[in-house]
């Protein structure tokens, strides 16, 4: 696997970046993304993509199944259950993603409530069967099926009582729906989150019975415009957990990809900030309508078993742990009955989008007030490609500092230290759940808006550090190019520690490492793969559980002693205390099969039209400055910039505040030290 291609296919730009392992060169491309058929803006990117002819291997992250949950474009979902439950996706949890807003409503389920059908047939949960089955409750619900939705494009989930255990019934449930509507896509919550917790195991079910339709149809999209540009005729998908899987196989189980294009921004970080030489980091992905916030820990990037996408879908789904809030350029800045100014959720999008983009937008966004500030140069964006209008972003803005009795700039600065605290406070609510000193990590910025703030945030988070990898806009496509193929095979088993059957777990273990490593090897030719095992545990009459690491090989008492004392520093650390003797449970069992990369650095190309040598008044906190403006291009390794100064490339812009120095590492790699700002 010498030359390797990564895509981003987000919502507004579609990222492409050329990886060539064996010079180590590096080759970019960004167009614009085209929503309505992605393989268009897949096709125009490797036309301008230099040396696409030697594409061996494609990895191509994706945001197609998040976004269609967002926008709740998809098939109608039957959700099919036990009796007596067809109710669960409607009750849900009682949290709230907003505990004082009286008028928050939670979102609906992917599925309308004259949809869910109940069958027969019970588990316990012990996996013992205690209501067969019966043949004739399978054939009346073949005859609802086909005659409620014969002719219609329908997609099914299955999700019965404890089939975490025993699939049998889900298996039959199928079998009917499969003979009742052929052309129908089913999705058994057995083979896509064999965990307990109904309710979560439901959701995950339905959103991967409601985005199956629509990333079947991407991929067969997908997989003509490869075929006509590459010899390569064999590509992947990157998968939420990082790893990447073949395009067939990740078609199996659609939800693997909810957070797919999250993935890769946070394996390109970790391998960056690893590079300069930090192994402690939160991850900082800004673009053009949310922020991504990840973490990497010993150079490691983090993962979780959940993620909650339009708050009230969770999925249950192993994953780079990412939080994502409504913090992007296209953040719109507006004030609340009480004349408080708020950045976001609300996003302007890529169309209107700014009021700079001239598409019609008219609300001031993040964009537009770093555009006032002169912190974007409105002839230089994207390099050129594409003229801002900085009239239209101080009338705009200019519009919402009226309002407040404020300048433009003074609204303008408003509004980027909102966004900048808004930022700030999820990272500090991440590192007050781990238990971590922010103080402590570095922060590495990328998207295409992250480098202009990430200064900013790591002052109030009271970080010195500030990593830019190369090409910050197109993070997610390198993340991609590098990423490893990887399987995450996840088990509930329960038991408490005064009852464990050391012989059933550790044959439970084996069998869940041989599944995934035949998994594994079926997207990659791997002859020794890397088996990471972990276990989910708590104390008896806790809610929910910490990820505790197993020692390779088999498990016998020796190695369950070794476990309850690992258990027991882990739940130590992160609480700060622990419950001697007190009974302990054992819930899920996690499985890592990776196919490992060697480390390699890798050195951009170079290629892009340079800025024009200029200076420019900048604002930073409350005044202006005379700003030296560099070109990113231009700057070689050992460089060193006192701010302050604008560093331009193509894909976004870097600013270092007065007091701050910048310097330029191995690859490209930009760390900012910050100073004392005036």
């Amino acid at each position: 696997m010498t030359v390797v291609l990564g895509i981003d296919t987000g919502g507004t730009f579609t990222d492409f970046v050329l990886v060539d392992h064996e010079s180590g060169l590096v080759t970019t491309a960004k167009v614009s993304s085209t929503p309505g058929d992605p393989a268009a803006a897949i096709s125009l990117g490797l036309s301008r993509l230099e040396g696409a002819e030697r594409i061996e291997h494609v990895v191509i992250g994706t945001t197609v199944a998040t976004n269609a949950i967002l926008e709740r474009r998809g098939p109608r979902v039957i959700y099919i259950t036990n009796h007596g439950f067809e109710d669960v996706p409607f009750i849900g949890r009682m949290d709230k993603e907003r505990i004082y807003d009286l008028d928050w409503k939670k979102p609906k389920p992917l599925m309308q409530r004259r949809d869910s059908l109940g069958v027969g047939g019970r588990y316990d949960n012990h996996g013992n069967e205690i209501v067969p089955l019966q043949d004739a409750e399978v054939e009346e619900l073949k005859a609802t099926l086909a005659s409620r939705y014969g002719g219609e494009e329908v997609a099914v989930a299955v999700c019965c009582l404890f089939s975490y255990l025993r699939g049998d019934h889900e298996d039959r449930v199928a079998e009917a729906v499969r003979a009742a509507l052929p052309s129908a896509k089913v999705s058994l919550s057995h083979e896509i989150s064999p965990l307990w917790r109904e309710y979560e195991r439901a959701s995950t079910t339905i959103a991967d019975a409601f985005v199956k339709p629509l990333v079947t149809r991407y991929v067969e999209r997908v997989s003509v415009a490869l075929n006509e540009r590459l010899a390569a005729r064999r590509w992947n998908l990157l998968a939420s957990n990082g790893g990447y899987l073949r395009a067939d196989q990740a078609l199996k189980r659609p939800a693997q990809l909810l957070i797919s294009g999250l993935a890769g921004g946070v394996v390109g970080g970790a391998h960056y900030a690893s590079l300069s030489g930090h192994d402690a980091v939160f991850t900082l992905d800004m673009g053009g309508t949310s922020c991504d916030i990840g973490l990497v820990l010993d150079g490691n990037q983090q993962y979780s078993t959940e993620f909650t996408i339009d708050f009230g879908v969770p999925a249950t789904i192993p994953c780079v742990a990412v939080r994502t809030i409504g913090a992007g350029g296209g953040s719109i800045g507006w004030i609340d009955k009480g004349g408080l100014l708020h950045v976001g959720p609300q996003s302007a999008g890529a169309e209107p989008g700014p009021a700079a983009y001239g598409k019609g937008g008219t609300e001031p966004t993040v964009t537009d007030a770093n555009l006032v500030l002169g912190r974007l140069d409105p002839a230089y964006f994207l390099g050129g490609a594409m003229a801002l209008d900085r009239q239209a972003s101080v009338e705009a803005v200019s519009r919402l500092g009226g309002r407040l009795s404020l300048s433009p700039e003074q609204a303008a600065l408003a509004m980027v230290r909102t966004a900048d605290e808004n930022m700030a406070n999820a990272i500090r609510l991440i590192a007050v759940e781990r238990g971590l000193d922010a103080r402590t990590f570095a922060l590495i910025a990328f998207g295409g808006a992250g480098p202009l703030h990430a200064r900013a945030v790591a002052e109030r988070l009271g970080m010195v550090i500030v990593i830019i990898p190369p090409h910050p806009g197109l993070c997610s496509a390198f993340g991609a190019a590098i990423a490893e193929a990887r399987i995450d095979r996840m088990q509930t088993f329960f038991t408490r520690s005064e009852e464990i059957d050391i012989a059933a777990f550790g044959a439970t273990l084996r069998k869940l490492r041989e599944s995934a490593v035949e998994e594994l090897r079926m997207s990659v030719d791997v002859k020794a793969p890397v088996l990471r095992s972990s276990v989910d545990m708590r104390y008896s009459g806790q809610n929910y559980e910490v990820e505790v690491p197993l020692a390779a090989g088999e498990f016998d008492a020796a190695a369950w002693a070794e476990l309850i004392e690992s258990f027991t520093a882990t739940h130590s650390q992160l609480y700060g205390f622990s419950l001697p003797g007190e009974p302990m449970e054992l819930i899920n069992i996690r499985v890592t099969a990776i196919s490992p990369e060697p480390p390699q650095s890798f050195a951009d190309a170079g290629g892009g039209q340079p800025p024009p040598e200029a200076r420019r008044t900048v604002w930073f906190e409350g005044k202006p400055a005379d700003c030296a403006i560099y070109n990113r291009a231009g700057l070689k390794q050992n460089a060193v910039i006192e701010g302050p100064a604008v560093i331009e490339e193509v894909d976004s812009t870097t600013l270092v505040f007065p007091g701050d120095i910048l310097r330029v590492g191995a690859a490209g790699v930009m760390t900012l030290t910050l100073g004392t700002s005036p």
